[in-house]
């Protein structure tokens, strides 16, 4: 096999990882999302990264962005909801900016 044949087969291999490694790292996330939400406290995806951290992604994927799409479809499946509640960031890569404070959704569906 030429090299360029062993450079594109370690590629693809280590993408594979790193979709197995996104999809665990999904499943970790929805699995403590549920587990903040059944407390009845609030929270913050900064919570949820101390559980299960960020993903590890091959640079195709920014890891920031993949938890808020993440919080994002928790909440469209109405496991969460945002509320009118900002926190400040304690993560010193987010320099400080106010992040959304998130409850079960059934916590605000029994308060309306």
């Amino acid at each position: 096999m030429s090299q360029i044949g062993l450079d594109l087969k370690e590629r693809g291999m280590e993408q594979a990882k790193s979709a197995h490694d996104v999809q665990t790292w999904k499943q970790q996330f929805t699995t403590a999302v549920h587990a903040l939400a059944v407390t009845g406290r609030r929270f913050t995806s900064e919570d949820v990264i101390d559980v299960v951290g960020l993903p590890r992604t091959d640079g195709t994927m920014n890891a920031n962005n993949a938890v808020g799409a993440m919080m994002n479809a928790m909440a469209r499946r109405k496991v969460i909801v945002k509320t009118s509640m900002r926190r400040q960031s304690a993560r010193a890569s987010s320099h400080g900016r106010e992040i959304a404070v998130w409850s079960a959704y059934a916590e605000v569906a029994h308060v309306a």
